[in-house]
């Protein structure tokens, strides 16, 4: 039961660290949709995805490899951190003669202003995610917690001083974002005592094994970002900036799932690691596999009933209409959730190739689906591009992770409840007509997953 503990106190932890952060940034959804146009909202959609096109190219993704590092105990934790110090400050050298160059020749005709917020934004963002992962690595979850309220704090506190008392329109957005990350970062620094492990000194081999380990996962990175942004660039070109603001829009409500999916995989990136057992015998990874598989799905199928309820609280006039796009994007990132928990078994066994590819292939379907069907039928096409995008990369996964693993589990079970949810996202296309089946189909999950629901509530009331 160690086990189930160790992972049921994590995700205690980092549903603080995320549900109170994710509440505000609810709140500033309707402050965002009333004080920006959505041609701004747009354009400050295109400067944060691009920030996390980046950041994994900039800081060779090794935020992964210091949590990987740090756990394993044949390797020197503080290594891992001074090694990440050495390839930011090296980013950061990069970055400022770039934008010189930028700013001298005006190659993009980029408002130089925003151009500053971008690199700002883009430090601070690699050294939020390389503390992060070193207070995982720790076991300091308490500052994890710390920092992210603080974040979506100050965030919060700067958007309403900036937006609504200000008018600061797209600048107060982005100086909102970037000042809410650096009190962050400041808060790691301190309360982690992250200066008291600062050196010179490291081990060239383990600056090696890092790199070699995190270099895949930069091409797995920008792929995932692909799959994840790239048709808000491509709804932009073709239809026009406040289409790719309805469509950002759109993806605010299936954050909900990916709130609780970033809570549920913080947890799972240690467990995977610190529990990894290839053939499964005590049925721990299956059993986990399972449950989060039935607590993602149902929360999907309820998310896509009360979508248009939920749009009416969140969107502002000409943004309401994002609510058409909500269902499938939901699907998408259930998908992506199951796809990620494999993905921390292939981080378990270093493997970051195979999961590298798995991430590959279903951004390149999804970028040709995305310039065939956004042509076609509009911006919805880009919604269902990005379904198969993250199915083709689920699919990989569940083939390639046999190789190490023998999961416990039933994946007819998981096939099933996947296809009734895509069911269900198609009868969500017209509105509220098919509300009873689409509860109908709610039961239908909740029954097939009955007994990992039972075992839940057996297991919470030993505990």
């Amino acid at each position: 039961m160690g086990k189930y503990r160790s992972l049921a106190k994590n995700i205690f932890l980092f549903a603080l660290s995320s549900f109170i952060p994710k509440l505000i940034s609810y709140i500033l959804i309707p402050i965002y949709t009333a004080f920006l146009t959505t041609a701004e909202f747009g354009v400050s959609d295109i400067i944060t995805t691009t920030v996390s096109l980046f950041l994994p190219i900039f800081t060779l993704n090794i935020r992964d490899a210091v949590l990987r590092f740090s756990l394993d105990k044949k390797y020197n934790s503080k290594d891992s951190l001074n090694i990440s110090f050495i390839i930011v400050f090296i980013d950061f050298v990069l970055l400022f003669f770039l934008t010189l160059l930028l700013l001298f020749f005006n190659i993009f005709n980029i408002k130089p202003l925003y151009l500053i917020y971008f690199d700002i934004m883009l430090i601070a963002n690699a050294l939020y995610d390389i503390f992060n992962a070193y207070c995982k690595s720790i076991d300091n979850i308490k500052t994890i917690v710390y920092a992210s309220i603080t974040n979506s704090l100050f965030t919060f506190i700067f958007s309403i001083i900036l937006l609504v008392f200000l008018r600061q329109g797209l600048d107060g957005f982005l100086l909102a974002n970037a000042l809410g990350t650096i009190i962050a970062v400041i808060v790691f620094f301190i309360h982690a005592k992250i200066y008291r492990n600062i050196s010179r000194q490291y081990s060239k081999k383990q600056l090696n094994e890092m790199v070699k380990y995190s270099y895949p996962m930069v091409i797995s990175a920008v792929a995932w970002w692909a799959n994840n942004a790239s048709d808000r660039y491509i709804v932009s070109f073709f239809i026009g900036v406040s289409a790719g603001g309805v469509y950002a829009v759109a993806s605010k409500i299936p954050s909900i799932i990916t709130t609780f999916q970033n809570v549920l995989m913080q947890a799972w990136s240690i467990s995977a690691i610190k529990d990894f057992d290839k053939y499964d015998e005590d049925g721990f990874i299956g059993n986990i596999y399972t449950l989060m598989s039935c607590f993602l799905c149902m929360l999907c199928s309820l998310i896509i009933l009360f979508n248009i309820p939920l749009s009416n609280i969140m969107f502002s006039g000409d943004f309401f209409v994002a609510w058409k796009y909500v269902p499938p994007l939901v699907l998408s990132v259930t998908i992506d959730g199951l796809s990620l928990f494999l993905g921390n078994l292939f981080f378990a066994v270093k493997d970051t190739k195979a999961r590298a590819c798995a991430t590959i292939f279903g951004a390149i379907v999804n970028t040709i689906l995305n310039l065939l069907l956004i042509k076609q039928i509009g911006v919805y096409g880009a919604a269902i591009a990005t379904i198969v995008g993250y199915l083709v990369g689920f699919i990989y996964s569940r083939i390639k992770i046999k190789k190490y693993i023998n999961m416990n589990t039933n994946m007819k079970l998981n096939d099933s409840v996947l296809l009734l949810l895509l069911a269900q996202v198609g009868l969500a296309y017209f509105g509220n007509r098919f509300v009873v089946i689409q509860v109908l189909i709610i039961l239908l999950i909740g029954f097939l997953y009955r007994n990992d629901i039972k075992k839940v509530c057996t297991l919470i009331q030993k505990k």
